[in-house]
């Protein structure tokens, strides 16, 4: 079995995963692959508890984000506990507060009990296989320009290009991860 690096607590199929005081980019990577083991390991709800985070980061924002993109895409519902406003505002910076549940306690997050069904969704779908698709395409146009960028650019634009081109790519896998997972492989181009 995995040892957690941070306090976790397992109650049937939900996990709830105590964060530390501070999320910066020394501690992101390290929180988001534990965050990404406990979706791995099954959970069906996954509290991300951060009553004792005083401060988080634009890396701790994204550890975030790329934990609910797994989520979604293995059918797991995750929470926020964020007490804490200036953090509370890092997250909405970033869009997660639109994207993912915020509570301002534990016990509020815990009371929302287990998911009736695993991610139901309000959008139709053809709608969101539409949008799906649409998304995809865009990302493709992306890539192509960034690509011709980086042709055209002087040696101090270029490690920007890369950076914004592998950002681009963990997109794309992120989304082949979630069509792949929700069976929705016809809206892939």
């Amino acid at each position: 079995m995995l040892k957690d690096t941070y306090p976790v607590q397992w109650t049937g199929d939900q996990a709830v995963v105590m964060l530390p005081e501070h999320i910066i980019a020394a501690n992101a990577g390290q929180i988001r692959e534990e965050l990404l083991a406990l979706i791995n390991r099954g959970a069906a709800v996954l509290i991300v508890d951060m009553t004792a985070t005083a401060s988080c980061d634009y890396a701790g924002a994204e550890a975030l984000v790329r934990a609910y993109r797994r989520a979604v895409a293995n059918g797991t519902q995750l929470r926020l506990v964020v007490p804490v406003e200036i953090v509370r505002r890092v997250l909405s910076g970033s869009g997660l507060d639109r994207l993912v549940s915020v509570y301002p306690s534990r016990e509020a997050a815990i009371a929302s009990g287990l998911p009736e069904t695993q991610v139901a969704t309000a959008v139709p779908p053809q709608v969101s296989q539409d949008l799906l698709g649409a998304i995809i395409r865009n990302l493709f146009d992306a890539g192509l320009s960034l690509q011709a960028a980086l042709d055209a650019a002087d040696e101090t634009e270029r490690p920007y290009i890369m950076q914004a081109l592998r950002h681009l790519d963990e997109t794309i896998w992120d989304i082949r991860d979630h069509v792949f997972a929700t069976g929705c492989r016809e809206t892939l181009p």
